[in-house]
């Protein structure tokens, strides 16, 4: 190595202070679904157009709009299917002894600029809002991005820095243990040697200049990982609610052949919603196309391994197959009951005819 990088090097210290952004994630949903016609048809709020992202599909592309007095808000998106994502950037310059202090310190201020946002976007929009529930539930991710130094390559500097990156992305006011730290920093990549994104469950950390195209991925990871949060709530509170209905009893009009599928019973709502839950995990999970883009592909599946997205994928889908188990049993003996009746019609009708034949 050359001295002179070396002694750069060397002079880097925990209380050096470097310059680059804090990148705050915010995804919420308000709702089923959001008309997003509607809201360019009639203005509710200022849709701006912006270049759209090469790695998406077309059926995920969101609504963006301005936002009126912000000025750290970088991007924000109206989802079709009732999610609203922010993304904001505050530049800095500290050392890595500050920037836990500092994360700490915007985060709560940051957390209430976004839900006078929220607030803001809600009301504009809700008249185009399927089933509205303002704040239902929330998700949140952040990044630390600090501009390269000169001669400092990114391992050199994860070298140099790794336990104070592995406790920024923790916001442990501790040093970690190596076992933790090495966990942390394992899940590491880059494109061109130049650059380097470390990515942890909470937070990421990026050393690179160009960093806007990580940042698509990441804000779109955490959308991801709320609708699969929020779809696993909404079994256990569908599944919950008919365990408890043990003494239901179907209306008589359940037993009557033809009549009974057009009748909205428990079960048939909870067919209904895993249709939809169905329908919107697949195209979450197939919303980013990676064609022959190997970089990228492992980047998104870095991000998806450190989010659980598979697990909460698994969770849903097993909650689904229960749901299809309660179904199959239900409709067993549905059609057990629908044959016996047939049955007993069929034995009074020919009862009814040897009557009518030994009266003549």
């Amino acid at each position: 190595m050359n001295s002179n990088i070396q002694n750069k090097i060397d002079t880097l210290t925990t209380s050096t202070k470097f310059s680059g952004n804090i990148i705050f994630f915010y995804a919420i949903d308000i709702g089923d679904e959001i008309d997003l016609l509607k809201i360019k048809q009639r203005s509710l709020v200022k849709v701006r157009s912006v270049p759209l992202s090469p790695y998406f599909k077309d059926y995920h592309i969101p609504l963006n709009y301005s936002l009126p007095n912000s000025k750290y808000c970088i991007s924000s998106d109206i989802h079709q299917f009732g999610v609203l994502s922010f993304c904001y950037r505050i530049p800095f310059e500290n050392s890595f002894e500050e920037l836990k202090l500092k994360v700490i310190d915007i985060k709560s201020e940051f957390d209430q600029v976004n839900k006078k946002d929220i607030k803001f976007v809600f009301d504009a929009v809700y008249s185009a809002i399927k089933k509205p529930h303002f704040y239902n539930l929330d998700n949140f991710y952040y990044t630390v991005q600090i501009e390269p130094i000169k001669g400092v390559s990114p391992q050199e500097f994860k070298d140099k820095f790794g336990s104070s990156i592995a406790s920024l992305l923790r916001l442990e006011t501790q040093i970690l243990s190596k076992y933790q730290k090495n966990e942390i920093l394992s899940a590491t990549t880059g494109y061109s040697g130049e650059d380097m994104i470390i990515i942890d469950s909470e937070a990421s950390f990026v050393y690179d200049k160009e960093y806007f195209e990580p940042l698509e991925f990441l804000s779109f990871a955490n959308i991801q990982q709320l609708e699969l949060q929020y779809f696993d709530r909404i079994l256990d509170q569908k599944l919950n609610h008919y365990y408890k209905q043990q003494s239901y009893k179907d209306p008589w009009l359940a037993y009557i052949p033809l009549l009974s599928p057009q009748l909205n019973l428990p079960i048939s709502q909870l067919i209904a919603l895993q249709v939809d839950i169905s329908v919107i995990t697949e195209r979450l999970e197939n919303s980013i196309k990676m064609v022959g883009d190997s970089y990228f592909t492992h980047l998104y599946s870095i991000i998806s391994k450190q989010l659980s997205l598979a697990e909460w994928h698994q969770s849903i889908k097993k909650k689904m197959g229960i749901i299809n188990e309660f179904y199959n049993f239900y409709q067993d003996r549905l059609d057990i009951i629908h044959e016996e009746i047939l049955t007993i019609v069929v034995i009074i009708l020919i009862g009814f005819e040897a009557v009518l034949m030994f009266i003549k």
